[in-house]
């Protein structure tokens, strides 16, 4: 049989990636259909998240951003002189399709950069991979913390507030709401390490801070699912003062109108992570009162570098930003800051420039730790707002506080202790 021509093979891949990707949106499709082939004077990085599924759109805006950052770089004449650009692929929020998609990626477009997923279970096989190869991985969306400690390697960094230091955040801003009052407790997060870790740091938490709490119950349904109706009862009979929601994305969504139904806000004061697209898609449903957390709303951050990106990414999509985008747009920024100081894209070269470095992105600027490339990144708390903003069409927060990265991280050594050893 004869081979195929490269050019026939190319537009065979092409084809097959379009119809893999229709889901995701014709901006995605456009961006893997023009970097299927290498050309001279431009350089590759790329992406395996979650672009179906009840998660989808936290990879898709999160795309977005990087997307965004990687055009401004190429109308300034590009990095290091060379264009950059972007491969896509879907992981279906399951390790074995994000660790293929990423071997594809490192052998065939020869990515000099990756860009994390949503999920931590998908991000920590990527996170080995892309070390085999060592590859620069950022970490944006994704956020356990064994990330940076049980399965850290020197070539991953993360911009995002860990499953440490996100629950130490909302945990402060409780701690001061309740003062020495004991409480109670109930608790539903999504079976796997980011849920898990985020309720054992979340109750640590409190207690460090002085809180009295009782936890009466704990719900660990699957991530993904569909119907809450067998875990809500259990929270609502509890009559805790307080209910950590662990859900986000879709899944928060579905929680949240299931549990309205059931009455659980009405019993209880809900925490969870009402952002942006959580709170368009409610469409003013979440009672006022509610404790929020996200890790960068756009409503509730200052700087002009945000405000400029804000109203770009509106303007571009006809939307308000998720914090998946804004982070996305810093992962790129970290990257190129990298590359630029090392003079290099070579991933040794760029993990010693931006070990223990201070990089400025439109969030201000972030320090990447050397002992765990952590970055001191805040986690913003509030409550929800009793009515919809009109400038926004959307609830926002109230009373909201931007806790900063350096009052809830671990310490070096402590993080160092959980490291495996090289």
């Amino acid at each position: 049989m004869a081979r195929n021509s490269k050019a026939e093979r190319r537009e065979g891949r092409a084809g097959r990636i379009r119809s893999l990707f229709g889901a995701a949106g014709l901006a995605t499709t456009l961006v893997l259909a023009g970097s299927l082939s290498a050309r001279a004077g431009e350089v590759t990085v790329g992406q395996s998240t979650s672009l179906s599924g009840s998660i989808a759109q936290l990879g898709i805006t999160g795309q977005r951003g990087i997307t965004m950052a990687l055009d401004k770089i190429n109308a300034e004449g590009g990095l290091l002189g060379q264009k950059v650009r972007l491969v896509v692929a879907d992981d279906g929020m399951t390790p074995a399709n994000g660790t293929t998609n990423v071997r594809q990626m490192i052998l065939s477009d020869h990515i000099k950069a990756l860009f994390g997923p949503v999920s931590s279970a998908v991000g920590a096989a990527e996170e080995t991979l892309a070390a085999q190869y060592r590859i620069p991985y950022f970490l944006f969306t994704s956020n356990d913390v064994r990330m940076t400690t049980q399965v850290f390697t020197p070539y991953a960094f993360q911009v995002v507030p860990n499953t440490v230091m996100e629950p130490r955040a909302v945990a402060r801003y409780l701690a001061e709401l309740v003062g020495k009052k004991p409480i109670t407790l109930a608790i539903i997060t999504p079976n796997y390490s980011f849920g898990r870790d985020s309720a054992d740091s979340f109750v640590a938490a409190l207690r460090a801070y002085g809180v009295d709490v009782k936890v009466l119950t704990q719900q660990f349904p699957k991530l993904g699912e569909t119907d809450y109706t067998p875990y809500i009862p259990p929270l609502v009979a509890a009559h805790a003062d307080y209910v950590f929601v662990g859900q986000y994305g879709g899944d928060l969504i579905t929680f949240t109108k299931q549990a309205l139904g059931f009455g659980l806000f009405k019993v209880s004061t809900v925490v969870g992570q009402y952002g942006r697209q959580v709170l368009t898609a409610l469409a003013g449903q979440v009672p006022a009162g509610t404790i929020a957390f996200d890790r960068a709303p756009y409503w509730a951050m200052e700087g002009e570098g945000v405000k400029r990106f804000t109203e770009a990414y509106h303007t571009r999509y006809h939307e308000w930003p998720s914090a998946w985008a804004i982070l996305g747009y810093t992962a790129v920024e970290t990257w190129a800051a990298g590359v630029k100081k090392a003079g290099d894209f070579d991933g040794d070269k760029l993990v010693a420039a931006l070990s223990g470095t201070t990089v400025e992105t439109i969030r201000g600027p972030i320090t990447l730790r050397a002992c765990d490339h952590q970055g001191n990144v805040a986690e913003y708390v509030g409550r929800v707002s009793r009515e919809v903003d009109p400038r926004y069409g959307q609830q926002i927060y109230t009373d909201v506080k931007a806790i900063p990265g350096e009052e809830t991280m671990l310490t070096c050594e402590e993080a160092q202790k959980l490291q495996p050893r090289h």
